[in-house]
């Protein structure tokens, strides 16, 4: 099916917020993102309507549209929810996940092992923009996978609606130093325990390592953001 030309300005725009080149805080310029698109500037102001409507952008009174900048009790809420969500979702995978969703898992895996072997090979021993971007991409395909495993279509909307999954990662990017060689290898060893706890049908535990892995996460990031601001 062909794209309007609103879906091509959000995947456009999309993009760059993804990849660090609309940093928090940047004013959008209709008539200069058209010019970059190709296309005029009413798609543009849909696609921006849309990205504010999913959080990422700001619409200001008066002064136009900015990047919105991270917000610590913002992504903690966040993680409130995605420990809710998640670890439910984990607890039905356990149950219903199939075999070719396990190769696939693992195979994710394998690419956030050899993520983390190159970022303990690294004399500062943290991630590059690079190898963070292809982290959380890894990251944000296991976790959809986990919730397409649960069979829940409802646990499913909630998660998309409220981006409790892309949120998170989103305000990981800017910050490639969060992923640390001890944080990455921590996070593959969580990862390579579910798994086991899948391929064993053993719900109760898939949830709590689930929880325990979205824990951890929350106490690094909510200190590195909390750190950041207070400079």
């Amino acid at each position: 099916m062909e794209q309007t030309l609103a879906e091509r300005s959000y995947d456009y725009i999309r993009e760059k917020l993804k990849r660090g080149e609309l940093p928090p805080g940047k004013r959008l310029v209709n008539r200069v993102l058209a010019s970059e698109i190709g296309v005029s500037v009413i798609p543009v102001r849909e696609a921006i309507h849309r990205l504010a409507s999913e959080g990422f952008i700001d619409h200001v009174p008066g002064s136009g549209a900015f990047v919105r900048k991270t917000d610590p009790q913002d992504i903690d809420d966040l993680y409130v929810l995605r420990d809710a969500l998640e670890s439910c979702a984990a607890g039905e995978a356990a149950r219903y996940i199939t075999e070719h969703q396990l190769d696939e898992l693992n195979a994710i895996l394998s690419e956030a092992e050899k993520i983390a072997a190159q970022i303990s090979k690294r004399p500062k021993q943290h991630a590059t923009k690079t190898q963070m971007n292809a982290w959380l991409d890894t990251e944000q395909r296991f976790h959809q996978l986990v919730f397409e495993a649960a069979r829940n279509q409802l646990l499913a909307k909630v998660s998309r609606e409220h981006r409790a999954i892309g949120q998170i990662f989103d305000a990981q990017r800017d910050d490639p130093q969060l992923l640390t060689s001890d944080v990455a290898t921590s996070t593959v060893s969580g990862k390579r325990d579910l798994i086991d706890a899948f391929q064993k049908r053993d719900h109760q535990q898939a949830r709590e390592l689930m929880s325990q892995q979205i824990q951890r996460g929350r106490k690094e990031v909510l200190r590195h953001l909390r750190t950041v601001a207070n400079r």
